[in-house]
């Protein structure tokens, strides 16, 4: 199992990678604390996450609630098939920004 791992390419660009479960939220949540507050907008690279489950779309929720808060657009990019089913699924696509 890969564990994921969340890279701040620049101010408004994050790039995942790895395994989304229940496993690795806890950590990315933490690493990524404050970091929606330090951009008017952000785009997340879901492009090199090789799994993801509801935990992992429960991860995007959340970062959408605090990008929220902190008065920053948030947008999701190349989102894998399973995360999408999910999304579509749960039919949060219209809340969810993918692209």
């Amino acid at each position: 199992m890969k564990s994921a791992q969340v890279e701040r390419i620049s101010p408004d660009h994050i790039r995942i990678s790895g395994e989304l479960g229940a496993h690795s939220i806890p950590g990315l949540l933490r690493d990524t604390s404050g970091w929606f507050a330090q951009a008017d907008s952000i785009t997340v690279d879901l492009s090199d996450v090789a799994r993801a489950d509801s935990a992992g779309v429960a991860l995007l929720l959340d970062w959408w609630r605090q990008a929220q808060s902190d008065n920053t657009s948030i947008r999701y990019v190349n989102a894998p098939r399973q995360m999408r089913d999910i999304i579509d699924f749960c039919a949060l696509d219209n809340v969810l920004p993918l692209s």
